[in-house]
């Protein structure tokens, strides 16, 4: 990891330098923004001489992702250090899918606060949300009160565990088919040694509401913080993928918004360390208020593509790659819309990067994703025609036990494939990751696939 990061700044100076040459700014102040994002990153973080203080100055979104980036088995320092709104975060991030609450990704962090003991287990669990508490409790065990409720018989051959509490009010079932690495009785004693009183009401309430009640009210919650931080709904999401209102961009404020993030993550910024069309409009950007706007704009877009990509963020690497998918569509976005205004500079002409750094004045970046987006669907309908060809249609629906196992219908195969995705993507290019995929940067790959793609219908409509 450490080599990893020595690689990323050495880029990085290697860039600011390739800036001077060009009469570039030095060091501007993105270059400066995406230089503190990556210091910022999880190795440094536990080499730090001041940990709670670096931690405490971390969004939430950010100590999410150093978290997942360091690893479980690492991240502990960094856990008892979080705050109440960062470790809320965490959960909200990583413990559901879509609707539902996953017991098992709450157990696994909570496994990982255990090994400071039992009350730092114990005080972590009162620091989440009341709700999330009732949930998980509800999720893992049935309370009874032997003196008021029917207890059924115990069912000996499902080996069911039982206990009564250390006050003697309740007798707590473990609900069998939950398996977790903590057991809830274990968890159950850190808390009635923590706070006895806190955990008597927990469950009391646990016994006389149903769990889905409680399942639906968490995620109402849960929805709300998360569009705090820019995860929006899936239908909002989904708007990444429409055509864009020519005649309007959509509203934005003139300053970023106070209660979403207003930092780069690291695993956002690494993707625009790379030379893009972007990179070099964001460059000459000089305001830092606006550059703090565009950036916030930026991560609402990244977050809004996860969501509508139906993607989970526990996997720090598939995010990057989603970020650098994100980038790459908005530069193609930039690109697009110069060419409709006439400009028929290289992309990496000082002039060409000056209008498109004003586009990022005047453009909402979403709007620029869309753009790019937009540029790509001819070349999807193409595809779509391709296939009402019925030698096309044969050849592409064929069971992969008849498919020929040459290299070049795989990566052909691979190519219509991708472009078939909601958003259409470029694939085939490497026999060595034949499935890899990744987005259209420019207009000129646009291009270039069109010409293999007709040039591939032909062989196999017509073949010589």
């Amino acid at each position: 990891m450490l080599l990893d990061e020595l690689k990323i700044f050495k880029a990085l100076l290697s860039d600011i330098k390739k800036m001077a040459n060009n009469n570039i700014v030095e060091l501007t102040p993105f270059r400066a923004d995406l230089t503190r994002a990556m210091a910022r990153r999880g190795e440094r973080l536990l080499a730090s001489t001041d940990l709670a203080e670096e931690v405490a100055a971390l969004e939430p979104l950010e100590a999410y992702y150093i978290v997942r980036e360091v690893g479980f088995d690492r991240a502990l320092p960094i856990l008892l250090e979080l705050n109440q709104k960062q470790l809320e975060t965490c959960v909200d991030l990583d413990c559901w899918n879509r609707h539902d609450f996953a017991v098992d990704s709450l157990d696994e962090w909570l496994t990982t606060f255990s090994l400071a003991g039992p009350e730092t287990l114990a005080e972590t669990f009162f620091s989440l949300g009341y709700v999330v508490q009732l949930l998980f409790m509800a999720k893992t065990i049935t309370v009874f009160d032997p003196d008021t409720d029917e207890v059924p018989q115990m069912d000996m051959e499902k080996g069911t565990s039982r206990a009564m509490t250390p006050d003697g009010f309740y007798l707590l079932e473990a609900k069998e088919d939950v398996k977790l690495k903590i057991h809830p009785f274990t968890l159950l004693d850190a808390m009635y040694q923590y706070d006895l009183a806190a955990t008597h009401q927990l469950l009391s309430e646990v016994r006389v509401d149903l769990s889905t009640q409680i399942e639906e009210e968490a995620l109402r919650f849960r929805s709300g913080r998360m569009q705090d931080i820019g995860f929006v709904t899936p239908d909002e999401a989904l708007l990444l993928f429409t055509r864009p209102d020519i005649r309007k961009s959509s509203p934005r404020p003139q300053k970023p918004i106070v209660s979403l993030p207003t930092k780069l993550p690291s695993v956002y910024a690494k993707s625009l360390i790379e030379t893009t069309l972007l990179q070099q409009a964001l460059s000459l950007i000089t305001n830092q208020e606006e550059l703090s706007r565009l950036e916030q704009e930026i991560v609402w877009t990244i977050n809004s593509a996860i969501v509508a990509y139906g993607e989970k963020t526990k996997d720090t690497k598939h995010i990057s790659s989603i970020a650098e998918r994100v980038r790459d569509t908005i530069s193609l976005g930039l690109e697009s819309l110069l060419a409709k205004d006439k400009v028929k500079s290289p992309m990496d002409d000082p002039a060409a990067v000056a209008k498109a750094s004003d586009l990022l004045g005047t453009c909402h970046i979403a709007d620029l994703f869309r753009h790019g987006f937009t540029a790509i669907l001819d070349l999807q309908q193409e595809i779509r025609l391709a296939l009402r060809e019925s030698l096309f249609r044969a050849w592409y629906d064929l069971a992969e036990t008849q498919q020929s196992d040459e290299s070049d219908d795989r990566l052909d195969r691979a190519f219509v494939s991708a472009l078939l995705r909601r958003h259409p993507l470029h694939g085939g290019f490497d026999l060595a990751k034949a499935d890899d995929v990744k987005a259209f940067t420019c207009l000129a790959d646009i291009d270039a696939a069109l010409v293999r793609l007709k040039l591939l219908v032909a062989n196999i409509c017509n073949p010589s």
